[in-house]
C-alpha cells in the first residue's frame, strides 16, 4: 500500500510540473513576438538618431522600459496560460511601436525634404563694385524664380559712394532658380530694376558685381567678373 502511495504522489507531481511548462508551440509563439518586439525596439530607435527632433524621446523610452522587461521574463518557466495573459500586453508593446515608427518615420521624410531644399542654397563671395553714376543706400537681390528676397546687401544705415566698392558681400543663390535682379534704391529713395546674368554660371571662387546705369536708356545692368578682378 505504502508502494502504491508513493507512486501515485509521484505521478501527480509529474503532472503538477508538466502543468508548469509551455509547450512548444506557445513557447515557439512567444519567442518569436518577443523577437519582433526586440526588432521593432531597435529600429525605432536608429530611426530616432536619423532625425533633429527629440519630442518623441520621452515615448520612445517609456516603450523601451516595457520593452526591456518583456526581454527579462523567462518564457520557459511559464504555463500556457501564463503565456497567453502575457501574448496581448506584447502585441500591444508591438502596436505601440509601429505607432511610434510611423511617426519617427514621418518626421524623418520632412526634415529630409527640408534638408534637401536647404542644400540647393549654396553661398558665394561677392564684392559690389558702384559704377553707377550716383550713391547707393540699398541692393536687394530679387530671385524672380521664387519671388524672394534678400536682405539689404549694403547693411541698413549705410551708403556706397559712387565710384567706391563694397567688400564681403554674401549671395545665396537658389540652384534651381533661373533669373535674377537687384532692386537698387539711390540716396534719395529712387528704385530702379537692374538686370543680370545667370548667377548660377558665377564661380564658386567668388565674383565681382559692377552695377553700371546709362542714363539715356534709364537702364541699370549689373556685369560679372572674377573675384579678385578690378
Amino acid at each position: 500500500m505504502k508502494k502504491k502511495l508513493v507512486v501515485l504522489l509521484a505521478l501527480v507531481m509529474s503532472i503538477s510540473l508538466a502543468g508548469c511548462k509551455p509547450s512548444a508551440e506557445k513557447l515557439s509563439e512567444i519567442e518569436g513576438y518577443r523577437t519582433q518586439l526586440q526588432e521593432k525596439r531597435t529600429e525605432a530607435e536608429e530611426r530616432y538618431l536619423d532625425i533633429a527632433d527629440t519630442s518623441l524621446r520621452p515615448e520612445l523610452d517609456a516603450l523601451g522600459v516595457k520593452a526591456a522587461e518583456v526581454d527579462n521574463i523567462d518564457f520557459s518557466k511559464l504555463s500556457n496560460k501564463k503565456i497567453d495573459e502575457k501574448s496581448p500586453e506584447i502585441l500591444l508593446l508591438l502596436g505601440q511601436y509601429d505607432d511610434i515608427l510611423a511617426k519617427l518615420n514621418g518626421t524623418y521624410q520632412e526634415e529630409s525634404a527640408v534638408n534637401t531644399e536647404l542644400a540647393k542654397n549654396v553661398e558665394i563671395n561677392a564684392y559690389i563694385i558702384n559704377k553707377s553714376g550716383f550713391d547707393i543706400k540699398s541692393i536687394i537681390l530679387h530671385d524672380m524664380t521664387t519671388d524672394s528676397y534678400s536682405d539689404n546687401l549694403i547693411g541698413d544705415g549705410e551708403t556706397l559712394s559712387d565710384g567706391y566698392t563694397l567688400m564681403g558681400v554674401m549671395l545665396e543663390i537658389h540652384t534651381d532658380s533661373e533669373a535674377w535682379e537687384f532692386i537698387v534704391k539711390d540716396s534719395n529713395d529712387t528704385q530702379r530694376q537692374f538686370s543680370c546674368e545667370s548667377l548660377k554660371d558665377v564661380s564658386g571662387d567668388g565674383v565681382s558685381l559692377v552695377f553700371g546705369y546709362d542714363n539715356e536708356s534709364e537702364l541699370g545692368k549689373v556685369t560679372f567678373g572674377g573675384y579678385f578682378s578690378n
